[in-house]
């Protein structure tokens, strides 16, 4: 159970895996190959540029940090020499274009995101070059990595893709709403159906608001699902028996729609990243719980006029405990790639030491994966929010995650599913039971074609 206590330095570090912890996501993915040589970041500025006149394709995730990296991509482009063209799509365009451009053989583009719950099916598949020459033949530090973030992106020894994002499931609250009120930010699921009763005031203001979109409401569902004792599978990676309709799912899936309907401006609407986005930076809503870096804009003055208002906390916790989400994407080189070695170039400069720690302070992305950042007293500076340091919540969250399940290969297909049977709950389409029933037989034919064996 999460306590209110503050980490320390250390107490983060040992988390980090600076101190041997690298099995925090071991059950996760396989082990990440053994950190390269160390090297500062400076001998990468130091290269000569044989590459010069060399034109590569990125197609990233739209986030702050990818945005962030096309603001300075001009010092790159004179420190070697090639020229970037960066290609920008939702989450939900890239779960599905990503994996047509890579299953064709595609050379369209020499850097692309390798996706958490994608990276063991396309590793596996090939589809991606290895980066271990590169990253030797650079002495490139990825020893600075948190390991935990690193080892998803290998497989069978290899290191496929380097990580930019920790992503972990948090709160963000109008601290000042709550205050009003007298109340404490919502411990417990109790707590928060108290709460949003509470501050839920329509149609000027609604107590929350949930992403409910078919194909990322499987990240903020599962702390409810594993919350109430229940998961995606029995007993992953041993048994990945679906239990998508156990009597757990069941209270489970009731609670977290019973919620949205009652008190979320998306009410039975299909509500997707930008527009609780907005529902927040307008002052429309009071709680959201969701990716820790689709709330950058939240906390940033020059988009929200109640930047200053707000606040961030663990999610609540369930009757079996706290279970916070994780992700974590990274930039990896297409196996058919015409253009690696500048490619490389590129990834090595977007995720050095000095580009993350600037995407971080100066261009309000917290969710970043090198330790040298998240201990850093800048980023101490700029995101200890209402007292509680993000870094700390991350280094909770990387403690309290169980997230065995989401890199399955099978997965995205089963959390799709998933989200439609939220979708159906929500606009009445199907009850909770029903929904879930045609969603787990739907699951079990799934992994039975993909030749799992199912247990009773």
């Amino acid at each position: 159970m999460y306590s209110d206590k503050k980490l320390t330095r250390r107490d983060f570090l040992r988390a980090a895996g600076l101190t041997g912890a690298a099995a925090i996501l071991s059950s996760c993915a396989p082990q990440a190959a053994p950190p390269a040589p160390a090297a500062t970041q400076a001998a990468q500025a130091a290269t000569p540029m044989p590459l010069k006149g060399t034109t590569i394709k990125a197609y990233l995730q739209d986030m702050l940090y990818q945005r962030y990296l096309q603001k300075i991509l001009p010092e790159f482009e004179k420190q070697t020499g090639i020229k970037v063209q960066m290609e920008f799509v939702s989450f939900a365009v890239m779960l599905q274009q990503a994996e047509v451009e890579l299953s064709s053989g595609s050379s369209s583009y020499d850097v692309m995101e390798n996706i958490f719950i994608k990276a063991q099916r396309w590793m596996r598949a090939g589809w991606e070059a290895p980066l271990d020459d590169y990253i030797a033949k650079s002495k490139y530090d990825t020893s600075d990595f948190i390991p935990a973030l690193l080892s998803p992106h290998s497989w069978q020894g290899k290191q496929y893709a380097l990580p930019y994002l920790s992503e972990c499931t948090q709160m963000i609250y109008r601290k000042d709403v709550l205050d009003s009120a007298g109340l404490k930010p919502p411990d417990t699921f109790d707590d928060l159906e108290q709460v949003l009763g509470k501050i839920n005031k329509p149609p000027a203001f609604y107590g929350y608001v949930m992403r409910t979109q078919k194909d990322g409401v499987h990240f903020p569902f599962p702390i409810w699902l594993q919350g109430y004792g229940g998961n995606i599978f029995r007993n992953p990676p041993e048994d990945l028996t679906p239990t998508l309709n156990s009597d757990t799912a069941i209270k489970a899936t009731q609670n977290f729609t019973d919620l949205i309907l009652k008190y979320s401006i998306a009410g039975p609407q299909i509500y997707d990243t930008p527009d609780c986005q907005n529902a927040i930076s307008q002052g429309k809503a009071g709680i959201w719980i969701d990716a820790l870096g689709t709330f950058s804009p939240l906390l940033d003055p020059t988009k929200s006029k109640f930047a200053d208002k707000m606040a961030l906390a663990l999610p609540p916790a369930g009757p079996a405990g706290r279970f916070p989400q994780i992700a974590t994407h990274g930039f990896m080189i297409p196996k058919s790639s015409r253009n690696k070695d500048a490619a490389w170039q590129f990834i090595a400069w977007a995720l050095s030491g000095d580009t993350m720690k600037r995407a971080a302070i100066e261009g309000n992305f917290p969710a970043v994966t090198r330790k040298s950042v998240l201990t850093s007293p800048e980023y101490a500076r700029r995101y200890t929010i209402a007292g509680i340091n993000t870094g700390d919540l991350i280094t909770k969250a990387l403690q309290l995650s169980k997230c065995a399940y989401r890199v399955v290969p099978e997965f995205p297909q089963i959390g799709a599913r998933v989200g439609q049977a939220i979708g159906e709950i929500l606009s009445k389409q199907n009850s909770v039971k029903a929904a879930l029933d045609a969603a787990q037989n739907d699951a079990v034919q799934i992994m039975t074609a993909a030749g799992y064996k199912i247990s009773p």
